[in-house]
């Protein structure tokens, strides 16, 4: 049997081979965010077919950390768009902060269903 020729990275005198799961060595080390973590356990557990498809091609983080970036987006402007549509007092912080947070838990469920936990 031929050896396989790997490299290795010595962390604190311990050798720790030097894989790379995606395309994007960036992707790998960059700590994905709330939305693309959703994503990543929606399609592991609803549709393991399609994540280690997406896993083995080396697209899997490039892609969550995509869809956490657009959700995040899409969560912002969602929030904006619903509370220029509300009537409150601008003056109050109280009811103002009480009407926005109100208006992104309702931006964050419809990107949830509408986006991340969609199949990629």
């Amino acid at each position: 049997m031929k050896a396989l020729d790997i490299a290795y990275k010595n962390v604190k005198g311990a050798k720790y081979p030097d894989l790379q799961i995606s395309k994007k060595p960036e992707a790998d080390t960059t700590p994905l965010g709330k939305y693309g973590q959703m994503c990543l356990n929606f399609l592991k557990d609803e549709h393991p077919e399609r994540y280690a498809e997406l896993r083995m091609s080396g697209d899997l983080m490039p892609l969550m950390h995509e869809v956490n970036e657009e959700a995040y987006r899409q969560v912002k402007d969602l929030t904006e768009k619903l509370m220029k549509k509300e009537d409150y007092d601008k003056s109050d912080t109280m009811a103002r902060t009480k009407k926005y947070n109100t208006c992104q838990a309702e931006a964050e469920s419809i990107v949830l269903s509408e986006f991340v936990y969609q199949p990629r």
